[in-house]
């Protein structure tokens, strides 16, 4: 049938396919709100969870309200449990596999420390993290400052400018 019948049919109310339809979705309807009906009553249990929150006294609603988080609560494990706890062995473990944290203070300027240390990955190292944003260390040994100019050109420092 086509959908022109069908659309007057339906307003005529002698579609037979309609009527089918329509009963089915009304069997269908009826058994979710059963099941809605069934689910609730099996959360809400014996007691205070039948009668209506309207009849019931402001002690009697803070009962229900306690009971129904005592209820959620029994549902989850322990928090404890939940807790990775690590034994000695695993934090060990989990120590050693770790990087070591290298705290760095401000030694004085770079040029003190190309002085100091002499080695150019020594003095990276000893960089607080301004002055290693502030410095580029380049492939043939030079550390070029923020403008491009040379700080250190593999063997003389130049005197401080700064």
């Amino acid at each position: 049938m086509n959908r022109a019948a069908k659309n007057v049919l339906r307003k005529l109310g002698t579609d037979i396919d309609l009527d089918h339809e329509r009963e089915e979705r009304f069997a269908r309807e009826a058994e979710e709100a059963q099941k809605r009906q069934e689910s609730a009553s099996v959360e809400r249990g014996a007691g205070l969870g039948a009668v209506p929150e309207e009849m019931l006294s402001e002690s009697e609603k803070r009962h229900e309200q306690y009971r129904r988080r005592q209820a959620m609560g029994g549902r989850t494990t322990p928090a404890a449990e939940r807790l990775p706890i690590m034994t000695a062995e695993e934090r060990k473990a989990r120590d050693r596999d770790r990087p070591k944290y290298h705290a760095t203070e401000f030694e004085g300027p770079i040029e003190k420390l190309i002085e100091k240390y002499g080695d150019l990955d020594e003095v990276r190292r000893h960089l607080t993290l301004g002055q290693a944003m502030k410095y580029e260390f380049t492939e043939d040994g030079r550390i070029l400052d923020r403008n491009g100019e040379v700080i250190y050109d593999g063997q003389v420092v130049p005197p401080a400018q700064r």
